[in-house]
Parts: C-alpha cells; sequence; structure tokens
C-alpha cells in the first residue's frame, strides 16, 4: 500500500520534452493529502470497530450471565412447582383420608352421631377445597412470574445482527411464553 510519505519522497527525472514539474508537484500535493485523509480515517475507522467489538463481547457476557440466570430461574421454578404439586397431593390425600374415615364412622354411628359427623365431613371438605384452591392460586402466581421473567428477557435490547440472530432470539422467547401461557391454562 502506497503512503502519503511514498508520495513526499518520489523524485523523478527530469526529460527535454516531459511535464510540468509544478503540476506534478501540485498532483503529488493533492495526491499525499488525500492519502493521508484516508490513513486518517482507517485509523479512526479500525477504532470504532475495536471498541464495538468490545461492547459485543461485553454483551456476549452479559447473555450468558442472563441465560444462566434464566435456567437457574426455571430449574427452581420447577422445583418449587414439583413440591407444590407433591404438598397438594398429599394435603388432598389427607384430607381425603380424614373424610373416608369419618364418612366410615357416621355410617356406624346412631342417628345423633351421624348428625354430628356430616357436619364434621362438610367441614373437612370446605377445608379440602381450599386446600385445593391454595394450590391452584399458588400455581397460578408461580407462572404470572414466570411470564413476567419472560417479558422483561424478551424487551431487552438485541446486541447482535438483527437479520439473523435477533429473529431467531425473539422466537424463542415467543415460544417460550406461549409454552408457559399453555401450562398456566391447563
Amino acid at each position: 500500500m502506497i503512503t502519503s510519505k511514498d508520495v513526499r519522497n518520489k523524485r523523478f527525472e527530469k526529460a527535454a520534452f516531459g511535464y510540468k514539474q509544478e503540476e506534478i508537484d501540485e498532483f503529488l500535493s493533492q495526491l499525499e493529502a488525500e492519502l493521508d485523509e484516508m490513513e486518517r480515517e482507517r485509523a479512526e475507522a479500525n477504532s470504532k470497530i475495536q471498541v464495538l467489538a468490545d461492547k459485543v463481547r461485553e454483551y456476549m457476557r452479559d447473555e450468558d450471565a442472563l441465560k444462566d440466570a434464566l435456567l437457574g430461574a426455571q430449574k427452581q421454578g420447577h422445583q418449587v412447582l414439583n413440591d407444590a404439586n407433591e404438598k397438594a397431593e398429599q394435603i388432598i390425600a389427607e384430607a381425603q383420608a380424614k373424610a373416608d374415615a369419618l364418612e366410615d364412622e357416621a355410617v356406624r354411628q346412631h342417628a345423633e352421631a351421624m348428625e354430628k359427623n356430616r357436619e364434621e365431613i362438610a367441614k373437612e371438605k370446605e377445608a379440602l377445597i381450599e386446600a385445593q384452591q391454595q394450590v391452584a392460586d399458588f400455581k397460578k402466581s408461580l407462572f404470572d412470574m414466570y411470564k413476567s421473567h419472560l417479558e422483561l428477557i424478551s424487551s431487552m435490547p438485541e446486541t447482535f445482527d438483527e437479520a439473523t440472530g435477533a429473529a431467531e432470539e425473539a422466537q424463542t422467547a415467543e415460544e417460550i411464553a406461549a409454552a408457559v401461557a399453555g401450562e398456566s391454562e391447563e
């Protein structure tokens, strides 16, 4: 690559019927100035490229951290959901067992005891319904929390080429949100 220094230092031999030395010198001066400007612009562009490359690396680190956080939240959410389902099943089984035991006892006792036991059974069933409602409310709040986390992550600015990666990332976030919404409806 020819630099402005090369143009500045170039000397031509004089010929009897050659070009005018002043015109050559003027042209070389213009060429030297343009080469200087191009070198300055190239250095400036390289500097900007380096800044942008640093930002891309920083955003990629942030993206990895966010993915790790999302995976951790999903794992924790699944664990909480599994624990809640197990506890709900246990509560339901215990309530059902109590209701069955009370019902058996009510059948065996005479009329006065049956009336008293029916009241107790009704209370236990109300407790069962309340427990089931609490489980349903807990599941709904958990799904709402997942949905809000996904919306926050989806609203983050994209830092890579919109023609390729951004569309794929947005689609993935939309698919996750749709899956969570589908599970909450069930």
